[in-house]
């Protein structure tokens, strides 16, 4: 019997480092600023992306969100739930500045997982942009209600539902709009 978990593990590990030994490294790159137009993704996550994000790691979630250039803004976990929340904020030449969002949260009750993505942004394009992806792929428009300065827009394709919300905010005389999008299995 040890002769036999001895070989587990040999295979095990000689597997392992055959998976390492194919990963090219590098020595890092310099930082550097990329500057975005208003139609590059850059920063902005799609609509896809986050509906894949429902069954990723968090550690993956993490290292895309990083390689976009988002900061883990807060993290708080316990034995049943977590909670993530990234931000970015967007500094264009002759454009407005973008800041967005993206809190993921996790939920276990016996055995019962959940997952809720939550992105937000202040880009009207991007607005758009997410508005024409639901409409482009049989998404249709199930339900829309008011909560004070929020307008909830419920969407449906018949398998996902997803929560659009437009959240408007005054403060001192200016005007914000927030365009938020939920989703969650």
């Amino acid at each position: 019997m040890r002769h036999l978990l001895l070989l587990v593990i040999v295979l095990a590990l000689g597997t392992q480092l055959h998976a390492q030994a194919r990963i090219p490294l590098s020595r890092p790159r310099a930082t550097t600023v990329t500057k975005t137009t208003p139609k590059e993704t850059g920063p902005m996550v799609t609509v896809p992306v986050l509906l894949d994000m429902l069954d990723w790691t968090e550690r993956r979630i993490d290292t895309t969100l990083k390689k976009k250039g988002y900061l883990l803004m807060q993290k708080d976990v316990d034995s049943t739930s977590s909670l993530f929340q990234y931000s970015h904020l967007d500094r264009r030449e002759e454009a407005p500045t973008t800041v967005r969002s993206l809190t993921f949260m996790d939920a276990v009750v016996g055995d019962a997982k959940g997952r809720m993505v939550s992105y937000r942004t202040y880009d009207k394009e991007e607005f758009r942009d997410i508005s024409s992806y639901l409409l482009a792929n049989n998404y249709l428009k199930k339900n829309e209600f008011d909560f004070d300065e929020t307008k909830h827009i419920l969407y449906s394709n018949g398998k996902q539902e997803i929560r659009l919300k437009i959240i408007t905010t005054k403060k001192e005389k200016r005007t914000f709009i927030a365009y938020e999008l939920e989703l969650g299995k």
